[in-house]
């Protein structure tokens, strides 16, 4: 039995690491020629089909006030359906592994956003570390040696939404997240709305895509992991946000990054460049200075 002051930082390393290999998941299902629009679509959608029997069989009511239907479209659309296009999206031209340190700036600039809305104190150590944490990314896409081509560069500034979304996400919900929600039943409440969200979209683009049609290819068994790995992490997640906090949640950031470059070589082969290796340092010195300036809340 795990004690109860030790579980965020236990659950915080399994969900790292389904994090890490999902970047490789989704990369395996979209060369393989899922559209990342129903990628979303089926990641979402199986994740709600099974957060739904979880909580049926467990009785757990999912709330539908105005508070909780805003709280899981918010975090629907900007911790789901945004951040998951612009991950499938950017592992069509850059490695896997690059896509996993973006995502590792996730603490820094959820520290950020928590400053700026007076969640957060601001702290001159904090400065220091994000100031290191984007000379961490400059490093991706300055040097001509960083990145396997030039033409990834644009790509990899646009895979920068992606921590964007998820600081914000985090953040909003931890704001509107009302007091006493069960964190299976926001989940479920996540998941539903951005499926229902991307459904129009996705046939409206005529981008849906039958798995299994062809029999158990690499994309469709890559893609079933990744409904797998929402099913579980996003019950981790506001697990973890309830129980210390967007900024204490926001540091899975460095076992996402480690588990993402692990899985880009052992699946992909990808070896990362000196640059690339500078940046981790760089980023995950950032990070360490700016939780240095904050404190978990108590479980």
């Amino acid at each position: 039995m795990i004690p109860a002051r030790h579980l965020p930082l236990a659950l915080m390393l399994i969900l790292g690491n389904l994090w890490g290999l999902s970047f490789s998941l989704s990369k395996t299902a979209v060369l393989g020629g899922i559209h990342p629009l129903a990628y979303v679509w089926m990641q979402t959608t199986g994740a709600t089909l099974f957060l739904f029997v979880v909580c049926f069989r467990a009785g757990i009511k999912v709330p539908t006030s105005r508070r909780h239907l805003l709280l899981y479209a918010a975090t629907g659309l900007v911790g789901t359906v945004l951040p998951s296009i612009t991950i499938v999206t950017t592992a069509l031209h850059v490695p896997a592994g690059i896509i996993s340190t973006l995502v590792t700036t996730v603490p820094m600039m959820t520290f950020t956003l928590a400053v700026t809305l007076g969640l957060q104190r601001f702290e001159p150590l904090a400065l220091a570390g994000l100031t290191l944490g984007l000379i961490g990314v400059l490093f991706l896409v300055v040097p001509d040696a960083s990145l396997p081509s030039a033409d990834m560069t644009g790509w990899v500034l646009f895979g920068m939404l992606t921590p964007v979304f998820y600081a914000t996400n985090g953040i909003l919900a931890a704001r509107l997240r009302p007091a006493g929600t069960s964190s299976l039943a926001a989940a479920l409440g996540m998941m539903a709305t951005a499926s229902v969200a991307s459904l129009p979209v996705m046939l409206a683009t005529g981008t849906f895509h039958p798995l299994f049609a062809e029999g158990p290819t690499a994309h469709d068994l890559a893609m079933t992991g990744q409904i797998v790995i929402t099913c579980v992490a996003y019950i981790m997640y506001f697990e973890i946000n309830e129980r210390a906090g967007p900024v204490y949640l926001s540091q899975v950031s460095y076992m996402v990054n480690v588990a993402g470059l692990f899985w880009g070589f052992a699946i992909f082969g990808e070896v990362p460049s000196p640059w690339l290796w500078a940046t981790v340092v760089l980023v995950f010195a950032g990070v360490y200075l700016v939780n240095r300036t904050t404190r978990a809340k108590p479980a």
